[in-house]
């Protein structure tokens, strides 16, 4: 995977300020050549702090080494168009290198509350669309092994149909990689009319429509990829049902006391 491609691949892990400093250093590289951090925070309008941080998160020491890397990738452009491995070994690398950057926006408050929050619920309703119905599915029979009531929504119609029967108790967590998907609209309506809790699994985290976010990386928004995030969301429900298990059992253990 080439310099761009790391960048674009772990974008999403960026906050607000940081993701600003992305943009205008993939706009212009020379930036990066020619600056020192504190000229660069100067120009792009964010602290040095951010920019480091930033430099951080797309896996160098500091800016010392994100500036070497810059230079070595607009220097070398054999590199950027000529890869020495097959396609089978870059798609394991691509999976590899994305589902390694789950931790840092699925970190372990927000999994024991999701955990907490599916365990307590009266009904939870998993909704996604295309693919995103493939991950809901996942989820769906995963929450039924702990006999945990649990409906699939696929599509706007399934969503409206429900709406006599959704509550405040219940919880919507909505799959979507877009965060954009044709489903939202009918969610952020079933929000308003039944005040129900809604989380979003996703790679967006600009929805509005929600209480709450998990945003995952995606591995689709590299450049020239056309691998699935599928195996991505898989990972994460696994995850996520070994909390349930978790916050299940110590559920049981404190009965016994």
């Amino acid at each position: 995977m080439n310099f761009m491609d790391n960048i674009q691949l772990k974008r999403s892990t960026l906050t607000k300020n940081e993701a600003k400093a992305c943009d205008m250093i993939c706009a212009d590289l020379k930036l990066v050549q020619n600056c020192s951090i504190q000229e660069l925070s100067d120009r792009i309008g964010v602290t040095k702090t951010t920019i480091m941080r930033f430099a951080q998160k797309m896996g160098y020491s500091g800016y010392s080494e994100f500036k070497y890397a810059v230079i070595n990738y607009v220097n070398s452009p054999d590199d950027r168009d000529h890869s020495e491995e097959d396609r089978i070994t870059s798609a394991e690398n691509i999976y590899a290198d994305t589902i390694r950057l789950i931790h840092h926006t699925a970190d372990e408050s927000k999994m024991k509350g999701l955990a907490s929050e599916i365990i307590k619920a009266r009904t939870v309703y998993l909704a996604g669309m295309i693919n995103s119905h493939v991950s809901a599915m996942q989820m769906y029979y995963s929450l039924l092994m702990f006999g945990i009531r649990a409906t699939v929504l696929d599509s706007g119609e399934a969503v409206k149909s429900v709406d006599m029967c959704v509550g405040r108790n219940d919880l919507v967590i909505v799959y979507s990689v877009s965060g954009k998907s044709g489903i939202m609209k009918a969610i952020a309506e079933l929000k308003e009319s039944t005040g129900c809790r809604v989380v979003m699994i996703t790679s967006n985290n600009n929805s509005s429509i929600a209480d709450d976010f998990i945003v995952l990386p995606s591995l689709s928004v590299a450049r020239g990829s056309l691998l699935e995030d599928v195996p991505v969301y898989s990972v994460f429900n696994a995850i996520l049902v070994d909390y349930i298990s978790q916050e299940k059992q110590k559920g049981k253990n404190s009965k016994k006391k």
